[in-house]
């Protein structure tokens, strides 16, 4: 019996009930997506993990059997970038990329994280209580982050979040995804032509000096690839922060810590990302050749959804999966952010900014609360994402 996919949260911290079960039930679950597309979905960690790794696999949304379901990657034109390609190509893309997000990297880029967290507190502390921590302190880090390490102007951040916005909802139509994709392409355009001859020290400029200028790449691919890197970039750390945030204030030992002046360790980063998992929609593939999972078979040309909040919450990998413990063992073999060829690019730069602002923000503001009860109406519904649209705070 086909299941509908995505099963709809009961509890907004949550991944949804049925994951548990299907989990429980087999290692392939068929599913129905909204388009009426079938799938098999994955919920189980060992399977998630080893076929995130396995290249018969393919991200390529525009392969017949492909499990669209409105995702933003699968919208032109960032459908052409490195994360919706395979093999060669893939790992061409991602190597120009890789560097400015190696360890070397964000270790140099964290004073700038360190005084842009600090920054966007003092600034949310002058100004109106009660306050939204979404729009006054979640995306001004991030935006400025990303802004910061890609090169591009703070000043489009209003304009390139709302156009994510757009992509990564669900409820909004092909063709106007498809405008938002051309959109935040154009805004970036003139910006990459005119690093090609007055570079700067960003990712941007490298690009276009060392890869588009030697005939590596091409102004299009730049311009495409940098669109994905911006727009993923920015949104899922805010994301993760004002999530961090509510489960931060929500245990009053950890909060007094860091209040305190007490850091948020790796452990403690990772655990934040398995619990929230906010890849929600999970992640897409093709089958290219049959492939053998727990049994049963998955045949060339059928869709697969790998559900990375499901094998996050698997207790078969992570003991009591459903409480945050924010001293778990094992919280680094999460698959957040995917595993394999494809892992996210930005992994260390996510971890770092969450280690950073966490902290900063409560020790700015250490008496930072809720300023209402948060329900399932401050969480967002139908995105690519998952998160809070507000998270109204006092202090």
């Amino acid at each position: 019996m086909l299941r509908p996919y995505p099963a709809p949260r009961t509890e907004p911290l949550r991944p949804p009930p049925q994951y548990a079960r299907w989990r429980a039930e087999g290692p392939l679950t068929p599913v129905v997506l909204p388009s009426g597309a079938t799938a098999w979905l994955v919920t189980r960690y060992e399977d998630v993990r080893r076929l995130l790794r396995d290249p018969r696999l393919s991200s390529d949304s525009a392969r017949e059997g492909y499990p669209r379901f409105g995702a933003a990657v699968e919208t032109e034109p960032l459908n052409r970038t490195f994360i919706g390609s395979d093999g060669p190509p893939h790992a061409r893309l991602r190597r120009m990329i890789a560097a400015e997000f190696s360890v070397a990297a964000v270790r140099r880029t964290r004073p700038t994280i360190d005084a842009i967290a600090d920054g966007c507190a003092d600034r949310m502390g002058r100004g109106p209580r009660p306050t939204d921590l979404v729009s006054a302190y979640a995306l001004p880090v991030s935006s400025r982050v990303v802004c910061h390490v890609l090169g591009v102007p703070y000043d489009l951040h209003e304009q390139f979040e709302h156009l994510t916005e757009v992509l990564t909802d669900g409820r909004r139509d092909d063709e106007e995804k498809r405008r938002a994709g051309v959109a935040i392409t154009d805004l970036l355009r003139d910006l990459v032509r005119d690093r090609a001859t007055n570079p700067r020290d960003d990712l941007v400029s490298r690009l276009m000096t060392e890869h588009v200028a030697t005939g590596g790449l091409t102004e299009r691919e730049a311009v495409d690839n940098v669109a994905l890197l911006l727009g993923a970039g920015h949104d899922t750390s805010a994301s993760m922060l004002a999530l961090g945030a509510l489960s931060l204030l929500g245990d009053e030992r950890e909060r007094h810590r860091l209040a305190a002046g007490g850091e948020l360790d790796r452990t403690a980063v990772d655990e934040l990302l398995r619990f929230h998992s906010i890849i929600q929609l999970g992640v897409a593939r093709v089958a290219t050749a049959d492939v053998a999972v727990g049994g049963r078979v998955i045949r060339r040309g059928e869709g697969v959804v790998l559900s990375l909040p499901a094998a996050n919450h698997d207790p078969a990998r992570f003991a009591g999966p459903d409480a945050l413990d924010l001293r778990r063992d094992n919280a680094h073999q999460h698959v957040a952010f995917g595993f394999g060829a494809h892992h996210c690019v930005g992994h260390l730069l996510a971890r770092e900014t969450l280690a950073s602002a966490l902290p900063r923000l409560l020790r700015r503001l250490p008496g930072l609360c809720p300023a209402v009860p948060v329900t399932g109406r401050h969480f967002k519904e139908s995105m690519d994402f998952h998160g809070l649209r507000t998270f109204p705070v006092t202090w």
